[in-house]
């Protein structure tokens, strides 16, 4: 798989479920949502965070309080929040057109202690994927909302990429 293409099918799909985002109602957006766990606002932090959050730390190597960044996010308007994650989405994407072949070392969550060396290309697929899992979150919550989903499979965007 190329993962810029990969990249470039995450900004496509996720446009499609920021297109929904954005046309809820205030309520609707910090709604909680028992079948999810977390509200749309919650899962959309989550999906900046989880990628800015490694960026800086693990690529960047900077000490970054995750509680803090959330904090920001939190306070920001629907419009910015969804601003945030189209340029970390545009970030990721920048990575992984300039990835080394470095290893990278990333905390083990599995044992709660200690790091994993990886490389590049393992890493920013991690946060492609960790991105399609929330994405499948955030479109029953929406349905669930009573939003009508969208498909955000990649054969559509290939369908759509290929008659451009």
């Amino acid at each position: 798989m190329n993962l810029e293409k990969a990249a470039k099918y995450q900004i496509w799909a996720n446009d499609i479920v920021r297109e929904i985002v954005i046309s809820l109602t205030e309520e609707e957006f910090v709604k909680e949502n028992i079948q999810n766990l977390w509200n749309i606002q919650d899962l959309c932090i989550h999906i900046i965070l989880a990628i800015e959050w490694n960026l800086e730390t693990v690529i960047h190597k900077k000490a970054v309080d995750f509680g803090e960044m959330y904090e920001e996010y939190a306070k920001l308007p629907k419009e910015e929040l969804l601003k945030k994650w189209k340029g970390i989405d545009e970030r990721l994407l920048e990575y992984i057109k300039n990835m080394g072949k470095e290893k990278v070392k990333f905390p083990d969550f599995l044992k709660g202690d200690g790091m994993v060396k990886m490389s590049q290309e393992d890493y920013y697929f991690q946060y492609l994927t960790h991105t399609i899992y929330h994405r499948g979150q955030l479109m029953t919550a929406l349905k669930s909302l009573g939003k009508e989903g969208k498909t955000t499979d990649y054969l559509n965007y290939l369908f759509e990429k290929d008659s451009a």
